[in-house]
């Protein structure tokens, strides 16, 4: 692992760059492919960056408070606790619905802009987590072990790079969707690629889960709880749009 280059962070080089990607194409989608103007665009991508600078540490506050039953209180407790992506996506997700809502802006248009830059900064960002040796799985005896700086000569599940490339996979989903679509004139009253990107990642975040916790299947945890609601909101989401009537302008 090279957790730091010239007493540089490789997590922050890496999340910084999938963040400032993500927002960057989002932007762009939103008003190239979505019709929304640079203002509004930029207006909703900053509530949501709120939200999940929000959403981070208090994730990652509560996951720590409940696994050792103590809740220390104080500014200082809720900035070190650490960085969970599961509730930043929640809380910046709720952001940015207010702001589209307040705006009296399509959810469905700006939803889908943000699909594919959101799958593509996981997997940017997750491998930080791995030269980092953050967020890494149990202990195992598979080849596929991992050795980190804060165990060493004990092989670990590499779930970061697990989670960098279901991004991958995801986003490159997501991307032939939305050429299909484009190629055959369809268009949707609601949104289709975001509640397709939950209810995929959703599931990961709960199986997988099982990788870096070592709990039962039916204990959950913010990681797990982050992952259902993803999966229920994606599944409910599509059921929405789908009876919205696509309408296809070949017919």
């Amino acid at each position: 692992m090279y957790p730091s280059i010239w007493g540089i962070e490789l997590y922050y080089v890496f999340w910084g760059a999938a963040l400032w990607g993500m927002i960057w194409q989002t932007e762009n989608r939103a008003v190239r492919k979505y019709g929304l103007t640079d203002d509004d665009a930029r207006s909703v991508l900053a509530w949501s960056m709120c939200g999940v600078f929000i959403g981070a540490p208090m994730g990652s506050y509560i996951n720590k408070a409940a696994a050792s039953g103590e809740l220390a209180c104080g500014f200082s407790s809720l900035i070190n606790a650490g960085l969970s992506s599961g509730p930043a996506f929640i809380v910046g997700g709720l952001f940015g619905l207010y702001k589209l809502r307040k705006k009296g802006l399509s959810v469905g248009r700006f939803a889908d802009a943000a699909a594919i830059p959101t799958a593509f900064m996981i997997f940017v960002g997750r491998w930080g987590c791995f030269l980092q040796g953050c967020c890494a799985g149990l202990p195992t005896s598979s080849r596929f072990g991992v050795r980190f700086p804060f165990s060493p000569g004990v092989p670990r599940w590499p779930s970061q790079i697990f989670e960098s490339a279901a991004g991958l996979v995801i986003g490159l989903l997501l991307v032939v969707i939305e050429r299909y679509r484009a190629a055959r004139g369809m268009t949707f009253r609601g949104a289709v690629l975001l509640p397709l990107f939950l209810a995929l990642y959703g599931p990961y975040r709960i199986f997988f889960d099982l990788l870096r916790s070592g709990n039962g299947f039916f204990d959950l945890s913010i990681a797990r709880y982050s992952g259902l609601i993803a999966t229920v909101t994606g599944i409910f989401w599509l059921i929405r749009t789908y009876f919205s009537k696509a309408e296809n302008s070949d017919k």
